[in-house]
């Protein structure tokens, strides 16, 4: 919800689907202000997706086992991680959270949507912005537009700075 309206999230063949990559960070939550706007435009749905990935698979064999967490232990606190980001922009949407590498995630999540709207890290307004791995690949293989929204796309003040780990505080 923001502004009081509320767009849905679930699939209708009937109305398009606009999905926007939720990473843990600023950007996410730019990117996300940006489609709720366009979905209102459009008469869209929004599907917000996180992709994570399970730390445990690129630990080394002589870590600590003190310091993992289980598959599921993650899974859930990048959901519940999701949520808290996608909440505070939209209180009524759930968001979707998918293992996988992002751009693979996404790449799947767009196959029939009418966008993918992704957040891209930048350090000033009006620097240019280099593409990162999951856009380029976002890019290169969704068979519907990429936007590209940077940080400064959203109002000043409405973004606000997320912990990138999967911690419960938010940063700042």
């Amino acid at each position: 919800m923001l502004d009081g309206e509320e767009v849905p999230v679930t699939h209708n063949t009937t109305r398009p689907r606009i999905v926007v990559g939720v990473s843990h960070s600023p950007t996410a939550v730019a990117a996300l202000r940006w489609a709720l706007r366009e979905a209102r435009l459009r008469d869209a749905m929004i599907e917000p997706v996180h992709a994570w990935q399970w730390s445990g698979q690129h630990r080394a064999s002589y870590a600590p086992m003190g310091t993992w967490r289980s598959h599921e232990e993650e899974y859930e606190e990048a959901r519940r991680q999701t949520r808290r980001i996608v909440a505070a922009v939209a209180p009524s949407l759930e968001p979707v959270v998918t293992h996988g590498p992002p751009a693979q995630v996404l790449l799947h999540h767009c196959e029939d949507a009418e966008m993918l709207v992704l957040g891209v890290r930048g350090s000033e307004r009006g620097t240019p912005v280099a593409a990162s791995p999951v856009l380029v690949a976002c890019v290169a293989g969704a068979r519907c537009p990429v936007v590209a929204v940077s940080p400064h796309a959203a109002p000043a003040g409405e973004t606000r700075p997320y912990d990138v780990s999967l911690s419960a505080a938010p940063a700042g």
